[in-house]
C-alpha cells in the first residue's frame, strides 16, 4: 500500500446536519424529526417511513 492512500481527507459531515430547532409540521403543528436526511412528521406520515417501504 502506498502512503498516499492514507492521506484521504473526508469532509466535515457534521456541518451538513441541520442546526437549530426542528420546524413545525405544516399539517399538525408538532415539531418534526430528522428522518432519512430530511425533516418529516412521523405522526402525519405514518409508521412506515424510509427507503425499505418502497
Amino acid at each position: 500500500m502506498d502512503d498516499e492512500e492514507d492521506d484521504i481527507e473526508l469532509p466535515d459531515f457534521l456541518s451538513l446536519l441541520p442546526k437549530g430547532p426542528p420546524p413545525d409540521c405544516p399539517i399538525c403543528g408538532d415539531p418534526m424529526g430528522f428522518i432519512d436526511g430530511d425533516w418529516a412528521c412521523v405522526d402525519c406520515n405514518g409508521e412506515l417511513m424510509g427507503p425499505e417501504t418502497g
